[in-house]
């Protein structure tokens, strides 16, 4: 398979997916606290800058206070002395009152006591007429109206500090939910190739059919998938090979097979002439070997058949006459052993397809008699419990052990139990067992292994006509 040139930058490449992944899911918080940190100090800035001139505006409104006193009492030190130092001296705090008095009345909104302040403070500049109204009280006035206007400007800081707090709220939740989607969708970018991927694997190993689509994704992955698909492709073309083997073995197997069989079959009925009790029983041996070697390629070819799922014709059948035909191949070894055969004595009949069923019970009961203990029992039973068929096969001889239990049902799986005969088993017989029961909606349990008992159970259900 030809490898794809690779590029160090590409938005469709993993790396690089991860990568814009990373910065898309990182701006919004990026976003977010620049955002908040502008907010922060532009709040910061506006706090020292109201707590810097609240510090000023009291001490100015204290030093005109103090001013106000000091006019007041020089002014009537002069109305009594008419000396010209103490004139001067109040010229001079007028001037420096005024100076501040211009500062702080543009924060306060009481025009027509500024202008009385102002009149006031021409009056004692003159000293032509009494002054018209008390300094004291007027610059006591101002300030309280300065102070108002300072907590106005406060209120407005801390609504402007709430208001704040909502946007970044609002922002935060914004920002959270987008950086939510983003992450839910290059998830789903990079997740969803890794699901088929999955999904492909996984078909692959329970051999499941599987659409194979031209589908986008990271480029790693895309190629990954791809190989995915030539490997697909190879183990499809290796399976159907397997299963062309199978089927010209079996072919070319059970033509000499057939001629060995009839060969056998005519020296031990001693059509070409009496023989010994040796030669017969030479003929014997044969005609047994040649019976389980076509047991062995009967089984190949239902192996063949169940993997290509082969379809099934339901019908009424007697599940008591399935028992008794895969018990009848067997019934001279069940004799030569001594085991003691037990049918059920009642009958059912079942809906479902008579030679997959058959072949179930062949190989069970096939078990059953090779594994089976000498001079032990072989037993039958069926019965019908919530819509569902339950047949039971139960012989006597040593139990499966614990590390065979998992692999029971694998194909070719040897455990460690080895059947009677010079013929052994292919390991397929269970495996078939297990495909046939799947065809038929069915299941096949080990439902006993103790006490020198071994039990199997095949549950089936009603299946409808086709």
């Amino acid at each position: 398979m030809s490898k794809q040139p690779g590029h160090f930058w590409r938005l469709s490449s993993l790396k690089q997916l991860v990568i814009l992944a990373f910065l898309a899911v990182v701006a919004p918080f990026g976003i977010l606290i620049y955002y908040a940190t502008d907010q922060l100090v532009d709040q910061s800035s506006q706090g020292r800058v109201l707590a810097q001139q609240s510090l000023e505006v009291t001490r100015r409104g204290q030093q005109l206070r103090l001013l106000a006193e000091a006019i007041t009492r020089a002014s009537k030190q002069f109305e009594i002395l008419q000396r010209e130092d103490i004139r001067q001296r109040l010229l001079q705090l007028v001037d420096e009152y005024e100076s501040q008095f211009y500062l702080h009345a543009p924060l306060s909104d009481q025009a027509q006591e500024n202008a009385l302040i102002t009149e006031v403070l021409n009056h004692y500049r003159q000293q032509t007429t009494p002054a018209p109204a008390d300094l004291q009280q007027l610059t006591l006035v101002m300030n309280k109206a300065v102070d108002q206007y300072l907590d106005t400007t406060l209120q407005n800081l801390n609504q402007f500090a709430q208001d704040t707090q909502i946007r970044l709220e609002v922002v935060t939740l914004l920002l959270l939910a987008l950086s939510a989607i983003l992450m839910a969708f290059f998830s789903y970018t990079i997740i969803q190739p890794v699901k088929r991927i999955a999904r492909r694997i996984r078909a692959m190993g329970t051999g499941e059919s599987y659409e194979v689509k031209s589908v986008g994704g990271p480029q790693e992955l895309v190629s990954l998938e791809q190989q995915l698909n030539w490997l697909g492709e190879q183990l499809s073309a290796a399976d159907e090979e397997k299963q062309r083997f199978l089927r010209h073995m079996s072919h070319e197997l059970k033509t000499p097979l057939t001629t060995l069989r009839e060969g056998s079959d005519l020296l031990a009925e001693q059509v070409t002439g009496s023989l010994n009790e040796n030669q017969l029983e030479i003929a014997a041996l044969l005609q047994s070997n040649a019976r389980q070697l076509q047991q062995l390629i009967e089984q190949l070819l239902d192996y063949n058949r169940l993997s290509q799922l082969e379809p099934v014709k339901p019908r009424p059948v007697s599940i008591r006459t399935l028992l008794q035909q895969a018990c009848e191949p067997h019934r001279l070894l069940l004799e030569q052993k001594q085991v003691s055969l037990h049918l059920p004595r009642h009958d059912l009949t079942w809906h479902t397809d008579s030679d997959m069923l058959q072949r179930i019970l062949t190989n069970l009961v096939s078990n059953a008699a090779q594994y089976g203990a000498r001079e032990g029992e072989l037993r039958l039973n069926m019965f019908v419990e919530n819509q569902q068929l339950f047949i039971d096969i139960q012989n006597s001889g040593p139990i499966i052990p614990e590390e065979d239990i998992p692999h029971l049902f694998e194909p070719f799986y040897q455990g460690k139990n080895r059947r009677q005969g010079p013929v052994r088993g292919s390991g397929i017989g269970l495996s078939i067992v297990k495909d046939a029961a799947r065809v038929l909606g069915g299941t096949v349990t080990l439902q006993h292994n103790q006490d020198n008992t071994v039990c199997f159970r095949v549950c089936l259900s009603q299946m409808e006509s086709i």
